[in-house]
């Protein structure tokens, strides 16, 4: 039962990471992405330590569990470069809700400014979205209601508001 529970967390958090990566899947929560990542590691690890017959006592699966909480928060801290935080939200679906087109911005860790974006976003979950980039002059008002609501997540003052939108 043990076992069958470590493959589970194993397939299913390298599952979400491979979606995340490799499609159009957003994780909008880093600690959400990080503890993900974190079970995948974990859990792959686990199993290795199964096959060659190591990790047997709860000592070093600690010790294990606690290097690899480490590693991978120094690959997360250096590696990811920031949510993507919505700025404005200037379209919603008149069919569908939490289907929203949205300006969005990410302020990069280890350079100066932001990256920006607009985006066809689908809210699946509270922490996990469906986004793809759109070009807003083949926006349909058929099925798109215009609303321009500001929501600043990043907490932008007035003058990098005006900054961001050139």
């Amino acid at each position: 039962m043990k076992t069958l529970l470590i493959y589970s967390l194993f397939a299913i958090s390298a599952i979400l990471l491979c979606l995340n990566r490799y499609t159009a899947l957003y994780i909008n929560n880093s600690i959400l992405h990080f503890l993900i990542f974190y079970t995948a590691v974990f859990t792959f690890t686990l199993i290795i330590g199964r096959f060659t017959d190591r990790l047997k006592t709860t000592a070093s699966r600690i010790i294990t569990a606690l290097i690899i909480a480490i590693l991978c928060f120094l690959n997360s801290f250096l590696t990811w470069p920031g949510d993507w935080k919505t700025q404005t939200v200037l379209y919603q679906s008149k069919k569908t809700p939490q289907r929203t087109i949205e300006f969005q911005m990410r302020g990069d860790r280890f350079s100066f400014g932001y990256k920006k974006r607009i985006v066809n976003r689908l809210k699946l979950f509270p922490a996990f979205d469906w986004t793809s980039d759109i070009d807003t002059a083949k926006i349909d008002s058929a099925e798109w209601k215009k609303v321009d609501k500001y929501l600043n997540e990043m907490k932008l003052t007035e003058q990098k508001k005006y900054d961001a939108l050139f």
